[in-house]
């Protein structure tokens, strides 16, 4: 009797462990280029350090649960895309519901989140912070799936267009919005979990 009150017990717990899992956020974080060359210190003289320890921190801090691979020179474009669409595909399968699932990417991590929007069709959710300029709707043809959110800045000089473009070519997308920020730090406004971005994609993330 006291075997099976035990192994009872510890079934309850696995299925209320795997309940919660279902019910959480489950966010992908795409940092931009200059980590893969630096890693996760690091700096450019022009927009200052980029924060990746305290982007994750201020994700996992809204008890989501954040998967946030730190990717390097050597990792391959399209290779990468596809491993993060193959996660989507998984968790979707596990039973994880595709409103709560996010990919939040920023700079090269925003043009990866929209090159597995194009070919994931699960209507999953992205935030897209400066990752449009007239070389990344130039050199692609692609037609967005899912809830996407472009965020961009007035004073960056690498990727301040807005997503106008992206929004009239994805027919295939559920909803598109765009904000355009007003920071004064250029690109350098995705080094750091700022409220301006952070807030905004705090509310796509959590919504329905």
């Amino acid at each position: 009797m006291k075997h099976y009150f035990l192994l009872s017990t510890l079934l309850l717990s696995i299925l209320a462990c795997s309940s919660q899992i279902k019910e959480q956020k489950h966010v992908f974080y795409l940092h931009g280029r200059i980590v893969e060359l630096q890693g996760i210190n690091a700096y450019s003289e022009r927009y200052g350090h980029y924060e990746y320890t305290k982007i994750i921190k201020a994700l996992k801090a809204e008890e989501w649960i954040v998967y946030n691979e730190v990717r390097t020179a050597t990792t391959d474009f399209d290779s990468f895309c596809t491993k993060v669409s193959l996660q989507i595909d998984s968790l979707i399968n596990k039973g994880i519901a595709p409103s709560d699932i996010t990919v939040i990417g920023g700079s090269k991590g925003a043009i990866m989140a929209m090159n597995i929007s194009n070919r994931n069709p699960s209507p999953i959710n992205y935030v897209l912070l400066g990752g449009n300029n007239e070389q990344v709707e130039t050199e692609n043809d692609w037609n967005l799936n899912g809830r996407i959110l472009g965020i961009y800045e007035k004073t960056d000089q690498i990727a301040n267009k807005s997503y106008q473009y992206w929004i009239q070519q994805s027919t295939n997308a559920k909803i598109f919005k765009e904000i355009e920020i007003n920071t004064g730090l250029g690109h350098g406004f995705l080094y750091r979990p700022l409220n301006n971005w952070f807030l905004p994609a705090k509310e796509w993330v959590n919504s329905k």
